[in-house]
């Protein structure tokens, strides 16, 4: 567990999507929805020179199913925070989770994925968790985190909306940089339930504890004791 500030975390995505843009000629990043990433994601903007832009590829780790510019898409609020420090990547790939036929979707963006690791895993991963310990659409004892497929339709969200896009655990596993974010005293205790090892009923607790660093603020920090 480190200290959250949003430019050391930036700074450690930054180093590691640097590495693999000088030994393959690309990288690749996945980055999640909601609030908590914004400030990291402008952070890593300005850190980016045109050099390593160019080469970096931006995924998504899940989308909602609903209309392209619906307030509750995580592309758009995640690339405005991008765009607030500096040029979009090279390769911006929004997951198709507008299309009317999701399992479609899901066949689409694995290839497009697989298209930018070059059939390799991921070079990072920023990662928020929800209250329950979710991430991705990856929920507590949901068949999904059973699913073996890199990128799948989920139609049973328990949280609204119901039908969403999401990677699966096996493709965000094998990634070798995980940064996960616990910020505010909720986000705590489900760190200090992580700890404690791998549990079906806490999906964020699946991730290899030897890729994962979890950044935590002082109040998550105090909770997690």
């Amino acid at each position: 567990m480190l200290p959250y500030h949003p430019q050391t975390v930036a700074e450690a995505l930054h180093s590691a999507l640097d590495e693999a843009a000088a030994t393959r000629g690309r990288a690749t990043l996945a980055i999640p929805g909601g609030r908590s990433p914004g400030a990291v994601l402008s952070a890593l903007a300005g850190l980016c020179n045109p050099w390593l832009r160019e080469r970096l590829h931006l995924l998504w780790l899940d989308e909602r199913a609903v209309p392209v510019g619906h307030p509750d898409r995580n592309d758009a609020p995640t690339l405005a925070a991008w765009r607030s420090g500096g040029d979009l990547p090279g390769f911006v790939h929004p997951m198709p989770a507008e299309a009317a036929d999701l399992d479609a979707a899901a066949t689409a963006y694995a290839t497009t994925l697989a298209e930018a690791t070059a059939g390799g895993p991921l070079d990072a991963a920023l990662v928020g968790i929800g209250e329950d310990g979710h991430l991705a659409s990856l929920f507590p004892n949901h068949p999904g985190l059973s699913d073996l497929s890199p990128v799948f339709a989920v139609t049973d969200s328990p949280k609204p909306p119901p039908r969403r896009l999401t990677m699966g655990l096996t493709v965000i596993r094998t990634c070798p940089m995980i940064a996960v974010l616990a910020l505010g005293e909720a986000k705590g205790r489900i760190l200090a339930r992580a700890r404690k090892g791998p549990d079906m009923a806490l999906p964020c607790s699946l991730l290899p504890a030897g890729a994962t660093v979890w950044y935590a603020d002082d109040a998550a920090v105090v909770a997690a004791g």
